[in-house]
């Protein structure tokens, strides 16, 4: 397979998140993993010199440059909009097959394209755009257009569809309307009731700013499992306060990592296994630190006895989601409306932790303590409900995300 890439349209384009529009796809055909693929950039472009494409210094339409590359190489071409956003998951799907197609995005979207071509089927020579020779060879019936409700758009870490995204960037203010639109589309479809309605204006702010001082997501993740760990410790000798403002910096800046990688296309394999082994394992820590934080201070309810019955449902219940997961290839909370809604007030962790909150606040720690552990096993017994009462039913009906 070869990549494309006219770049002229790049010089005007405003730059999304520090980065321009070439650089984004750059970066997306790099995440496609194909070492076989040759990336060809047609035209002027600013950029450095990178063993993994190649330069062209030619001139002409967009048709004069596209149709002579086609007469070199032999195999189908992806001819890619240099000057264009395009959803990183569009070029390994578009990579799967060889036939002449193109894929226009969104109906509204009337100045970019994709096109997957051959030798065979060249654009017209005065072609000004890869638009244009989409709807010229589409008209003639040389190539096919793919819809967007041919491709899948189910993103399992979001647990919820996601439209492509292809289309140009007209001004600043369409740069800014597109980035946050972005951010937005990266919120995982199904998650607790303060990620989903109070973080995502902090989230937004320290995402931007991540990228503005060139912080990495592995940056934020490690200073996450930093105040992971240090409010273990605050917690278990009573220092409340101070554990509260690390445990709520940590469940913000867990946001804050996830956005970034997918924003900037820097999500990495050892991202992923830190971010979300982090989640999986911590909260029992905080668990008995807490329980360890109220018996110091004087509590004479069974605090011990209740942190294992929690740690206990807290095990059973992700062992209750990981049946489901394999059974349903996604996520329980993104199987149907009604368990994405139940999602919003479950006993997890940011859930826990507000309510804990509350209580130590109010004077009545050891009594929210005592409603999480109860919340928690009921949290248990409804996920294993559910996964038994759809199991059967996997193999026969469309699930609704």
């Amino acid at each position: 397979m070869h990549i494309w890439i006219d770049a002229e349209p790049v010089a005007g384009a405003p730059r999304l998140f520090g980065f321009t529009t070439l650089e984004r796809i750059l970066r997306s055909i790099a995440k496609a993993g194909d070492p076989s693929v040759k990336v060809v950039i047609s035209g002027v472009a600013d950029t450095k010199a990178d063993a993994r494409y190649t330069v062209l210094d030619d001139t002409g339409t967009v048709g004069e440059r596209l149709s002579a590359y086609l007469d070199k190489v032999d195999g189908p071409v992806l001819a890619l909009d240099g000057g264009a956003v395009i959803d990183a998951r569009l070029l390994p799907l578009l990579m799967q097959e060889t036939d002449p197609a193109c894929f226009l995005g969104h109906p509204a979207s009337k100045d970019t394209a994709v096109l997957r071509l051959t030798k065979g089927t060249p654009p017209p020579t005065n072609t000004t755009s890869l638009h244009a020779a989409a709807e010229h060879l589409r008209a003639a019936g040389t190539i096919r257009e793919i819809t967007p409700d041919e491709l899948p758009d189910f993103v399992g870490n979001l647990r919820r569809n996601v439209p492509f995204l292809l289309e140009r960037v007209a001004d600043d203010q369409h740069r800014a309307e597109l980035e946050k639109r972005l951010f937005h589309l990266n919120y995982k479809g199904s998650t607790d009731f303060m990620t989903k309605w109070v973080y995502p204006p902090i989230v937004w702010q320290l995402t931007r700013l991540c990228i503005r001082w060139r912080i990495t997501p592995n940056m934020v993740t490690v200073f996450s499992i930093f105040l992971t760990i240090l409010a273990v410790p605050l917690f278990a000798y009573g220092y409340w306060f101070a554990g509260f403002v690390a445990a709520y910096s940590m469940t913000i800046l867990d946001s804050v990592d996830g956005k970034l990688a997918r924003l900037t296309l820097t999500d990495s394999p050892i991202g992923n296994i830190l971010d979300h082994g982090l989640d999986i394992v911590h909260p029992p820590f905080w668990y008995w630190a807490w329980a360890a934080g109220l018996v110091a201070a004087g509590s004479e309810a069974p605090l011990y006895a209740a942190t294992l019955w929690l740690t206990l449902f807290y095990i059973a219940d992700r062992l209750a989601l990981m049946v489901a997961k394999a059974r349903f290839k996604r996520g329980l909370h993104a199987v149907t409306p009604l368990d994405g809604t139940v999602r919003t007030w479950i006993a997890r962790r940011n859930v826990n932790l507000v309510v804990f909150t509350l209580g130590v606040a109010l004077g009545f720690g050891s009594a929210a303590f005592l409603f999480i552990t109860a919340w928690q096993g009921l949290t248990f017994v409804w996920h294993a409900a559910r996964t038994a009462w759809l199991y059967p039913r996997a193999r026969h009906e469309p699930f609704l995300t």
